[in-house]
């Protein structure tokens, strides 16, 4: 065995692994600034982009006459990626070829049925290349043993119940497939171009109908050893609180998400049927609309202050439509005790809100998809968030997909 000769080939491909993820965390830089991150030769630093060039993994965009940024590029890929909640499917196509992007949905969580027949529809439009790798995000948390939803989160998902997701979709479209909790692409979508860009320790949480939260360190969304990590709406804020689906009371989503802001409302002058309507109502000067925002960000702060004692992130991001609440949600959550006393402790820590917004949980499929076959997109460009009216897919049935 040649012993040598393997050692230069890991370090080669070491080299170039290290270069595409410093492009991933830093977004385009020059070759300079790329030498003095890595702490690699500038000769070996032009020799891998111009290998990358060829692969169509990166391309230079010329800033002056004289320097270039490298930016790591899609080529020629199509992308889909899927969000399945409680309520609702939501489905978008990229085409990077053509830069154009195409979405679809589907009213209920659905099933694996629904949403091949969702992909195949939205693959059938005109000029469509195929796709190259499918990024799917559920409103729940897969355990990594079985690649199903975790048990105890399935009632709300009854279509995905002990099913192996990324298993029928690879069988069914014979491309790389990505399953994760929904949370995790949100995470990962403000990682790589949002809020946490270049973080080395980045919490996300989101905050809508429930309550999902993902962690990235290192530049790597960590699951945990069984795929439950960042469960952080099941942590428990209020003992003796209300019963929440996991069987727990008390827990973070059973006064933070969309169902508990609204019911706090009942009765009152200021009730809304959903929490975008109490958003806008609080922005308008309602009062009561302000206080359950600002009561919603004291138990975030509480729930977030000791998540952070533990995993000690750099940056705190909260996303979802109470992202969008940001004065209220924001002041709610550095008046909590918690927050106020963590700060003593580790005053560098940031507490932030969303730079994506809702459409974070499938840009964040993207990027999934992208680093699974080998590349990225430095920079999101204005038709990869431009979505398309959305539109339901055909009613014939597809094939049946086999459960695994």
């Amino acid at each position: 065995m040649n012993v040598a000769g393997t050692t230069r080939r890991s370090r080669k491909t070491g080299n170039v692994d290290l270069v595409i993820e410093t492009l991933r965390s830093d977004g385009p830089s020059s070759q300079a600034a790329l030498s003095r991150r890595t702490e690699l030769a500038p000769a070996t630093i032009n020799n891998i982009v111009q290998a990358l060039r060829a692969d169509g993994v990166v391309e230079l965009r010329r800033v002056n006459g004289r320097e270039a940024l490298v930016e790591l590029t899609a080529g020629r890929s199509a992308i889909v990626s899927i969000r399945v909640g409680a309520s609702s499917v939501e489905a978008a196509w990229l085409d990077f070829a053509a830069e154009t992007r195409f979405d679809a949905a589907l009213p209920g969580s659905g099933g694996p049925e629904a949403v091949i027949a969702l992909i195949r529809a939205l693959g059938g439009e005109a000029a469509r290349r195929p796709v190259s790798a499918i990024a799917l995000g559920v409103e729940a948390p897969i355990d990594r043993a079985t690649g199903a939803i975790a048990p105890w989160a399935a009632a709300r998902l009854p279509g995905w119940r002990e099913v192996d997701i990324r298993a029928i979709l690879e069988r069914a479209f014979e491309v790389p497939v990505i399953a994760d909790n929904d949370a995790n692409f949100d995470a990962l979508a403000e990682w790589t171009w949002g809020a946490g860009r270049g973080a080395d320790c980045f919490l996300n949480v989101t905050c809508s109908e429930g309550i999902g939260s993902g962690l990235i360190i290192d530049g790597r969304v960590h699951r945990g050893g069984d795929g439950m990590a960042g469960q952080i709406g099941h942590m428990v804020v209020e003992q003796g609180g209300a019963v929440c689906f996991c069987g727990n009371r008390g827990c973070l989503a059973t006064v933070v998400s969309e169902r508990a802001i609204v019911q706090s409302l009942r009765g009152s002058d200021s009730e809304r049927e959903t929490l975008r309507e109490i958003v806008a109502a609080a922005e308008a000067g309602d009062a009561a609309c302000q206080r359950v925002l600002f009561e919603s960000g004291r138990y975030l702060g509480r729930a977030l202050a000791n998540a952070a004692k533990i995993i000690a992130p750099k940056v705190v991001c909260v996303g979802g439509l109470l992202g969008n609440a940001k004065p209220f949600v924001l002041d709610g959550l550095n008046s909590s005790i918690e927050v106020t006393t963590h700060r003593a402790i580790s005053p560098s820590i940031e507490f932030t809100t969303s730079e994506l917004g809702p459409d974070a949980r499938l840009t964040g499929g993207v990027a999934a998809a992208l680093l699974a076959i080998g590349q990225g997109v430095s920079e999101l460009a204005p038709w990869m968030i431009a979505r398309t009216a959305t539109r339901p897919p055909p009613l014939a049935a597809p094939e049946p997909a086999a459960r695994a």
